[in-house]
């Protein structure tokens, strides 16, 4: 009997650790290469027996000219910093986010990140985070017609072009999800938000092989 109640609490012992996660797991997020910085945020939830916690970067892949550092739940660490410890109580979440510093340059940027109790380095959960940019060719010629209003938004977004033509419309979270996509060929489209949770958002509108970006805050 008392071999089935170890094994009952090793099961739970081993589920609770299972549930420490990343949301996303895998996280993205791309900008103008004229960006300084490139956010990437992941949620980390820390679901271990501990609240002293330790991150590695087990892998940092980046293009040429390109930097990156990683925020943990305290600390926003310099970039050549693989290390680092920080406390989270246990069933508590933070916002954690890998900057990558692109230098006006193309190209991409991904980063692994592992979170384990310091005194547990077999118990662990990873985060990945990824991102990419284009360089100015890649807007639209006359994107001083493009505009994204009102800003801040609470129920109505709208979003002229300016011209007529195809275009794809996409809304991304912080969290690099894209949340809406629809292809429109009006002069100006209305979306409706009012289901968005309050926060910062990106518009990427693509035409003929074009970008375009902006943004917008929802109340």
């Amino acid at each position: 009997m008392k071999k089935i109640f170890t094994l009952i609490g090793l099961f739970f012992c081993l589920n609770s650790y299972s549930q420490s996660v990343f949301e996303p797991a895998s996280a993205y997020n791309s900008h103008f290469c004229s960006e300084f910085d490139i956010v990437v945020h992941s949620k980390f939830t820390n679901n271990f027996t501990s609240n002293k916690l330790k991150f590695v970067r087990i892998q940092k892949t980046v293009s040429s000219k390109w930097t990156s550092a990683y925020c943990d739940c305290e600390l926003c660490r310099e970039i050549n910093t693989d290390t680092g410890k920080f406390t989270l109580a246990i069933g508590q979440s933070c916002e954690t986010s890998a900057h990558f510093y692109p230098d006006n340059t193309k190209g991409i940027g991904y980063v692994k990140i592992k979170i384990f109790p310091e005194n547990d380095p077999a118990t662990f959960v990873v985060g990945e985070y990824s991102a990419s940019c284009w360089g100015v060719s890649a807007t639209f010629i006359e994107n001083q017609k493009l505009s994204v209003y009102p800003n801040p938004a609470n129920t109505v977004l709208n979003i002229g072009f300016g011209a007529g033509g195809d275009y794809t419309i996409s809304i991304i979270n912080t969290e690099g999800k894209v949340i809406v996509n629809e292809k429109v060929e009006t002069l100006v489209n209305t979306m409706d938000i009012s289901n968005f949770n309050s926060g910062l958002y990106s518009v990427k509108i693509e035409s003929a092989g074009k970008v375009f970006y902006s943004k917008f805050i929802k109340l």
